[in-house]
């Protein structure tokens, strides 16, 4: 099975299992409020939230421990397969210790079902890469709100047709259909790029995923209030278990119905307009207006708009923009930190909470109605405030994760010449402080030159004798010539069509190099017109690129419109040479995105039209990301690829990112015919690395 079939198929069952997980999920929730609240007292819910939470600790370390030892692949069929068989115990035993077992129902629900989620999406993470995944994760939870739905009602009838009891049995056949799904999804292929390490190491959070831990706990402590503010409300206003299990199944059902609806409709659109991290941001900034406008004006239907936002926002847009904050992580760190985010920094949002509304709950009646509702306003301003760095640090995982996985500078390999070229201005380039001697010893020679008395009649026959050997066959009497220190730029156009010939090309660079700026218009000139050869064209950029100023970029950048490839390709280059000091001279972005765009409407990209994206885009972006992304979608590792593609949608402006995206996610047609010889491959090898590389990198021969 191909890659994109296989990445199809991953994610047919990851919406499969997504649906009947978060089905498991809002069933679960229903149940557990409805048996709470019918046999204990709202007030002695916090104190259940911060047991539950200080419960989940070493739960959630074994776990986790057992995550990074043996995968997610076999640890989540198993956590719903045990989760399953808690549902039958307590639904045999509920008649006989109906306190007992409606705490245990609320502890297996919260832990659990956090557990399992959490699990779930471990696996998702390792079965598609950061770019496939932003591209799934639309669907998978709009699967997943669709299953909350179908689990609501299934709820909400099962508790008027039977009794509170008999939704166990439900709850846990959903939980082995759960299992199944996974199972089934973890024997899919794995991008991930390596076996995760067998031997269990401390884990060590990063600042990246101590604000994804921040996150999650201050979006479940404003969570908390809201649902606490709720719970007191609901309980006042409905009595026995069927009434609470049913309210809570028909809310749960309609906020799964409308994050359904926003999944569907929404999501996409959104994060096209806004990215990842404004779509992250959506739910708490939502959380902090409902807050606000509760605390002012508490009612049912105040408290039950705040925590239905969050109920359609939480598993539709935020999780969408959540999840795919991990996919850069390596898989270890993923295993060992994701359920410690998911479900102990959950827990620990929960007990912070738990221990406010206790402290409150000591207050008076009017205390204990407003300040949950002002503290769930306050925890979803921090939320707001860290999702908006989460991007930021996501960003920088990208290029981590690809500086990881791709070849590091040193290593790059002869073979791939654009690498060697786009990376000029690293230890592979040219050596900056000889090249700046030349420059300045050309500039001398112009000075006493322009200084010095008009020509004798000896000089003009010396002129005459080099233009003669220059159009002469004497290969060794031309290189005599070109080998000059200082070359009289009169003879520059005898000099250009050397660049043609492999045994005086290198010669005749350095030789037009020493003339300076005063060659500039000519070469530019060469460059544009289609008469000289194109080995000549194709060479002439690697002169300028020894040249500066603005006449030099100036026609640098009219080459970036030439026809041949190559010659667009060398200008790009050595335009980022030229301008590296200076990044003022450059063209403007939208220009150079426009050349970029261009490149597309000549039909599909090979690889050199590919490198030349890349060097085009370099002009306006990071040279080195550029680079590390040019790498990272030539590997054949599908989670490399995935990451490199989605750092670039990182990088690249709206107007263009699609168009360049898809451009470039496609595989580029092969540089030649793969039936070449040796000598041929070796030939051509010398051909596309620079004429001023070291002669052990180019056997003497120039670009």
């Amino acid at each position: 099975m191909d890659s994109s079939r296989a990445e199809g198929h991953a994610v047919r069952l990851a919406m499969l299992t997504a649906a009947l997980a978060i089905a498991h999920q809002v069933a679960g929730k229903s149940l557990r409020e409805g048996l709470f609240l019918s046999i204990f007292k709202v007030q002695d819910l916090p104190k259940v939230m911060l047991g539950s939470a200080l419960f989940a600790i070493p739960i959630v370390l074994l776990v986790s421990r057992l995550m990074t030892r043996h995968g997610p692949d076999r640890l989540t069929p198993l956590l719903f397969v045990v989760s399953a068989g808690l549902s039958l115990t307590e639904y045999l035993l509920l008649p006989v210790a109906a306190h007992a077992i409606a705490l245990t129902v609320y502890l297996h629900v919260s832990i659990g079902g956090a557990l399992m989620i959490s699990a779930f999406w471990s696996l998702v993470n390792e079965r598609l890469d950061p770019h496939a995944m932003k591209r799934a994760v639309g669907r998978i939870t709009a699967s997943a709100t669709l299953g909350g739905l179908l689990g609501g009602v299934a709820m909400e009838r099962g508790a008027h047709w039977f009794d509170a009891r008999s939704t166990l049995l439900l709850v846990g056949g959903i939980c082995l259909l759960s299992a199944a799904c996974s199972q089934r999804l973890a024997a899919t292929e794995s991008t991930s790029s390596g076996p995760a390490s067998r031997v269990q190491e401390p884990v060590k959070f990063s600042g990246y995923l101590w604000t994804l831990a921040l996150l999650v706990s201050s979006t479940a402590a404003a969570s908390a209030f809201a649902d606490f503010a709720l719970k007191q409300a609901a309980q006042a206003r409905f009595g026995s278990a069927e009434s609470l299990v049913r309210f809570f199944a028909v809310f749960y059902t309609g906020g799964s119905l409308l994050s359904f609806l926003l999944q569907a409709f929404v999501s996409r659109p959104l994060f096209d307009t806004l990215g990842l991290g404004g779509t992250l941001a959506v739910s708490p900034a939502l959380g902090v207006g409902l807050g606000a406008f509760a605390s002012l004006s508490p009612s049912f239907g105040s408290m039950g708009a705040l925590r239905g936002a969050d109920l359609a926002l939480g598993p539709s847009l935020f999780r969408s923009a959540f999840e795919p904050l991990f996919t850069p992580l390596p898989s270890a760190t993923k295993r060992a930190t994701k359920s410690l985010i998911d479900v102990v920094f959950d827990k620990g949002g929960d007990a912070a909470a738990s221990l406010a509304i206790l402290l409150v709950s000591l207050g008076t009646p009017l205390l204990i109605e407003r300040v949950p509702l002002l503290l769930s306003t306050f925890a979803f301003a921090l939320a707001l405030l860290l999702s908006l760095r989460a991007r930021q640090g996501y960003v920088a995982e990208l290029e981590a994760s690809l500086r990881a996985g791709t070849v590091s500078v040193e290593a790059v390999e002869v073979e791939d010449p654009a690498a060697r070229l786009t990376l000029s201005a690293t230890t592979l380039g040219i050596d900056r402080d000889k090249l700046r001697a030349e420059i300045e010893r050309a500039r001398a020679d112009r000075a006493a030159r322009a200084q010095a008395a008009p020509p004798t009649a000896a000089e003009q026959e010396k002129l005459v004798a080099d233009v003669r050997m220059l159009l002469g066959h004497d290969l060794t009497a031309i290189r005599s010539v070109l080998s000059r220190p200082s070359l009289d730029p009169r003879l520059a156009a005898f000099v250009i069509p050397h660049l043609a010939s492999d045994q005086l090309a290198k010669a005749a660079l350095s030789a037009l190099r020493s003339m300076g700026p005063d060659v500039v218009g000519q070469l530019a000139d060469v460059m544009l017109s289609s008469s000289p050869p194109l080995a000549v064209r194709r060479r002439v950029p690697h002169v300028l690129r020894a040249l500066r100023g603005p006449r030099v970029v100036s026609a640098l950048t009219r080459a970036l419109g030439a026809e041949a490839l190559e010659v667009r390709y060398r200008a790009a280059l050595a335009l980022a040479e030229v301008t590296q000091e200076d990044r003022a001279l450059l063209p403007d972005s939208k220009e150079v995105f426009a050349l970029a765009l261009s490149e597309l409407e000549r039909g599909p990209l090979s690889q050199d039209a590919s490198d030349h994206v890349f060097a085009l885009l370099s002009l306006s972006l990071t040279r080195g990301s550029m680079e590390l992304v040019r790498q990272g979608l030539r590997t054949d590792d599908r989670k490399l690829r995935g990451t490199a593609l989605e750092y670039l949608e990182s990088l690249l402006p709206e107007a263009v990112r699609s168009p360049l995206v898809e451009a470039l996610a496609e595989r580029p047609e092969p540089r030649g015919d793969i039936s070449r010889t040796e000598t041929q491959l070796l030939d051509e090898l010398k051909r596309s690395i620079r004429a001023d590389f070291t002669p052990q990198a180019l056997a003497g021969d120039p670009d």
